[in-house]
């Protein structure tokens, strides 16, 4: 069997499987697998890590690049209880977002970008969506993912994560996700103070440039390590389909006491 058909067939095992793993949302989950698919696409990818997050008795969920909800929702069937907080720059993504995860309550959604600093930012709109950012494209990423490469320059609000300090509840213990194409390091410039008060987070990482001007692991890792943290592996990883290097990861980090 070619790999990228056994790859497929794997995925859609685990597709179907996951309504088997959430027997008391069996048949909206088996619902959305049939018709949803964009919203419980990272539910395969979490749900192995699910005692994990449940022993960790996280209350608080930051999800700052929440496309169209579906880490929220993921996270939603994991952690029950958890009050979530979604960030998402584009209006259509936001509107879906809201209209996926509000009927679960204990969520709010806002719907900016998250960077440094407040006001406006231009952002680069992907057709692909998930690959949008405020950075633009890289040659590399291009060449390995075509069907992104076009993309609509646009304006968007945009906060610090600081700036909803007094409009959130963090009660601990706080995990905050991280997913912005590129522009992870502005997202922690603009979070001094809300990093405080996180325990552990998920942060895509990239081990190769595919946004203009993004940092790399190595930067990531240094400001992190800088705000009190330590890395603690990967969740996934990404590899190219040019030459299977790898391009990015779904790092994890913790808090040192």
């Amino acid at each position: 069997m070619p790999k990228s058909l056994s790859a497929t067939l794997i995925k859609t095992i685990e597709y179907f499987f996951l309504p088997f793993q959430y027997p008391r949302r069996f048949l909206p989950l088996l619902g959305k697998v049939l018709t949803n698919r964009s919203l419980v696409h990272e539910m395969p990818r979490l749900t192995p890590q699910r005692v994990w997050f449940q022993k960790m008795g996280t209350q608080t969920v930051l999800d700052v690049g929440s496309y169209v909800g579906s880490f929220a929702y993921a996270i939603r069937h994991i952690l029950p209880e958890a009050r979530i907080y979604s960030f998402e720059p584009l209006q259509d993504n936001y509107a879906q977002l809201v209209k996926n995860l509000s009927p679960f309550g204990n969520f709010q959604a806002f719907n900016t970008a998250i960077g440094d600093h407040a006001g406006q930012l231009q952002f680069y709109r992907s057709d692909f969506s998930p690959s949008s950012s405020a950075l633009e494209m890289g040659e590399l990423h291009r060449q390995a993912f075509p069907q992104s490469a076009h993309s609509t320059r646009l304006t968007v609000p945009v906060a610090r994560l600081d700036d909803y300090l007094e409009k959130m509840m963090l009660t601990p213990p706080v995990f905050l996700k991280i997913d912005v194409q590129g522009f992870e390091d502005a997202v922690l410039r603009g979070a001094g103070q809300v990093l405080k008060q996180v325990d552990f987070l998920e942060i895509e990482v990239s081990y190769q440039p595919l946004y203009s001007g993004q940092l790399l692991f190595d930067g990531i890792h240094h400001m992190l390590a800088d705000a009190g943290f330590r890395f603690a592996g990967n969740l996934d990883s990404m590899l190219s389909p040019l030459d299977g290097s790898i391009l990015q990861s779904d790092a994890l980090f913790i808090k040192t006491k």
